[in-house]
């Protein structure tokens, strides 16, 4: 945990003052440790990271050993098609020309909090090119120790910071950010307003919000998405990601089928548009999350497909909601991306 990251952390609870105490340091960071407040409360420094999680929400707890057992299988994620994917997407929903426009609109900025970090992944498309240069401050936040492979993956980089905590309970007082990022994450919270006002005050009067959230679908796909999440709820994770193989090979051979639907109407009562539709993601939209790329490894595409069903908060929206929260946030929508999956947003607080 280095200097700056100390000068700006408080209590998650009370947001008052921490005294850090150092057991193990080096000259640039402490790796052992405790922060303590005046009213008695004591949370760990470990591995360099300081543990300011509180919560004892069961869902949230399920989601914090979840993550963490996905991002610890860096096989399944990491490489170099998984990330240009990635790089793609998020280019294009938040509005960017170039991945060089995108990194460097960060490196530009002055503190970016990337909430609900998980391994770091999605902030490396950008921390990982030659626009960072360490300026602007990063920290990232997670409920789960995939925050330890966050720092494993990042902790060389410049300005770069780690916390384990919670998007409902920051450790940082109001106003200390003029970034906040939270790509895929509100929703994974018992409420993703709560969330989102919770993100939303730590940011400084003219401070952007970048987040993504999910989108509601269809009804048979609604009724799939939870049904298959239920059904697997009792399982260990790794037998979780193994119920999600033959789903994702499913959507493997609807791939390959390679064949076009047309609906000449609507069906109005289960929520299809008239149109062509190639079969995977008629499926896929419609009656049940199969994803699959064929340019992901089979594994790649497990992990995908376990990262929507796995997480016992999985919440879906409306447009409408979407804008409500952020007007109650106190902040003005410049950039609001609607897709099939989900809705990419850049707000500006007032």
């Amino acid at each position: 945990m280095k200097t700056a990251l100390t000068n700006i952390l408080v209590d998650p609870i009370d947001l008052r003052p921490l005294r850090l105490k150092a057991f193990e340091f080096t000259p640039e960071e402490v790796i052992a440790g405790t922060l303590e407040t005046g009213n008695g409360a004591v949370y760990a420094v470990r591995n360099g990271i300081p543990r300011l999680v509180v919560t004892e929400d069961v869902g949230q707890l399920q989601t914090s050993s979840i993550f963490a057992f996905k991002w610890r299988k860096r096989e399944t994620f990491d490489s170099e098609a998984s990330r240009a994917r990635a790089a793609r997407w998020c280019v294009e929903k938040y509005g960017f020309q170039t991945l060089e426009d995108w990194a460097g609109y960060f490196a530009g900025r002055q503190k970016i909090a990337d909430i609900g970090c998980g391994c770091g992944f999605s902030s490396s498309l950008w921390l990982l090119t030659p626009q960072w240069d360490g300026r602007a401050m990063w920290v990232g936040v997670d409920i789960s120790e995939a925050i330890d492979v966050a720092r494993e993956r990042l902790g060389d980089l410049p300005n770069t910071h780690f916390v384990q905590g919670d998007a409902l309970s920051l450790p940082f007082p109001d106003g200390s950010f003029d970034t906040i990022f939270s790509e895929g994450v509100l929703h994974h919270t018992p409420s993703t307003r709560t969330a989102l006002l919770s993100c939303a005050r730590l940011l400084a009067p003219g401070g952007e919000f970048h987040f993504y959230v999910y989108r509601r679908k269809s009804p048979i796909r609604e009724f799939t998405d939870d049904y298959v999440r239920q059904e697997i709820a009792g399982l260990s994770d790794e037998d979780a990601w193994e119920a999600m193989r033959p789903l994702t090979e499913l959507g493997r051979a609807l791939a390959e089928a390679d064949t076009v639907v047309e609906l000449r109407r609507d069906i109005a009562v289960l929520g299809i548009p008239a149109g062509r539709y190639d079969i995977q993601r008629l499926f896929y939209w419609h009656f049940a999350k199969a994803f699959w790329d064929p340019d992901l490894s089979l594994e790649e595409n497990v992990h995908i497909n376990f990262d929507w069903y796995r997480p016992h908060f999985c919440h879906r929206h409306h447009a409408g909601d979407i804008r409500e929260w952020c007007a109650e946030a106190g902040m003005d929508i410049r950039w609001f991306h609607e897709q099939e999956s989900g809705y990419s947003v850049r707000a500006v607080k007032r």
